[in-house]
């Protein structure tokens, strides 16, 4: 049974923040030729989550092109902080938003795209992580 659209939001919300979070240490912990040399573990232990959490979210960002590696181990640059205007978790907030006021459309991804100025594929692709709101 699918979490009603009021609780994906919310879900969606918490993962955006918690993408972010990681960014936000990232860029709070960079030297002066803006590379970010903390672990994935340090990071875990000020988040309060696994280093396997941090991980899967480094991947992540690195597919959303908001971090990238900077040569040896623990080293990052961070280079695009806005994830709700470039990735799919944050699209897929704004679509949760769209059909939380008009859920005539939750079956129509064309017109999702089309209200939201993206492909049919972004929200495709946005779309498949409603599966870790919902599990």
């Amino acid at each position: 049974m699918l979490a009603s659209p009021e609780k994906q939001k919310e879900n969606a919300q918490y993962l955006l923040d918690a993408y972010i979070s990681v960014i936000n240490i990232l860029s709070s912990n960079k030297d002066s030729d803006g590379v970010s040399r903390i672990s994935q573990t340090e990071i875990a232990k000020m988040l309060g989550v696994s280093q396997t959490a941090v991980a899967k979210r480094f991947k992540n960002l690195i597919k959303f092109e908001a971090i990238k590696k900077a040569g040896p181990r623990n080293a990052y640059i961070v280079i695009n902080k806005d994830l709700l205007n470039h990735s799919p978790i944050g699209l897929l907030y704004k679509l949760m938003t769209l059909l939380q006021k008009q859920p005539d459309i939750v079956n129509d991804y064309y017109q999702q795209a089309e209200m939201l100025n993206v492909s049919y594929k972004d929200i495709q692709v946005a779309r498949g992580y409603l599966t870790f709101l919902n599990t």
